[in-house]
């Protein structure tokens, strides 16, 4: 097995003056955590302007609300929290005079590649988490994942991230891209799983709260047992008569039989070989 991350020793870092080119989901609480952690966030560029306002608000008295890129002011580290797809487009937009500080881009699935164009000065700060607005984290429990293109730029990146979580390491972009695979595995397909058990239950008027305590005790016990040792059901106990009749269940609703049977399968093969 390919091992991508690296442990580093870190050192005490003096404040940056930091510069967030997106205010969506990831940007709120980074930034957030590093003007927390006695950073200054000096702006906030947004193709919105309420977006902008909002965090700059949060972060504190001095960052300026920005909606053109032209207008970003000079910085140690220019964090691009924005989505993968506009990411090519945004990092040729960007002004020369970045070119000075770190530009770093946050996604999971990018290569430090796309980031070229700034030479040892490129990087990435991945801190792997879900993140919405409206709901408040606490930065020093997020594992965070950094690259640079130079060694200095590592180290600053290392110390930067340093500064918000004590759990940091370095990944290059073909581990960081495995990793954000299971990501989508562990986060985005469970929770849409979540979201599918709800309509179930809605249907038939049973209250999708009913399942609250079990989905937070099937969470909890990731905590104590790996999770091939803490499957339970049907599928891992080999009851196939119990899976046919569930299947079946689903029979006006062919995707999610199609969704039912394929998990099914793939948990009874890995406990019945």
């Amino acid at each position: 097995m390919l091992n991508f991350a690296q442990s580093k020793t870190y050192t005490t870092m003096t404040a940056q003056e930091i510069v967030f080119v997106g205010a969506g989901n990831l940007a709120t609480h980074l930034a957030a955590a590093l003007a927390q952690a006695g950073h200054k966030v000096k702006a906030i560029c947004s193709r919105t302007a309420a977006s902008a306002e909002a965090l700059a608000r949060r972060v504190g008295e001095g960052a300026t609300a920005l909606t053109n890129l032209d207008h970003l002011p000079p910085a140690d580290v220019f964090l691009l929290a924005a989505s993968d797809d506009v990411l090519p487009d945004l990092i040729a937009a960007l002004p020369a005079h970045c070119r000075n500080g770190i530009v770093a881009h946050t996604a999971g699935s990018v290569s430090l590649e796309v980031l070229a164009r700034f030479g040892e000065k490129a990087g990435v700060f991945y801190p792997l988490q879900t993140f919405s607005k409206a709901r408040e984290v606490d930065f020093t429990t997020i594992p965070c994942f950094v690259e640079g293109a130079s060694a200095a730029t590592e180290q600053r990146l290392l110390e930067l991230a340093q500064s918000v979580t004590p759990t940091v390491q370095v990944l290059h972009s073909e581990g960081r891209r495995m990793l954000h695979l299971s990501a989508v595995f562990a986060c985005n397909f469970v929770n849409h799983l979540y979201d599918v058990a709800a309509g179930i239950a809605r249907e038939q008027g049973i209250d999708p709260q009913w399942l609250s305590p079990l989905i937070q005790e099937t969470a909890a016990k990731l905590n104590q047992l790996p999770a091939h040792a803490a499957q339970t059901g049907p599928a891992a106990r080999g009851d196939r008569a119990v899976l046919e009749h569930q299947a079946e269940l689903l029979a006006a609703k062919p995707e999610l039989q199609t969704i039912y049977r394929i998990l099914s399968d793939n948990i009874y093969k890995s406990f019945h070989p």
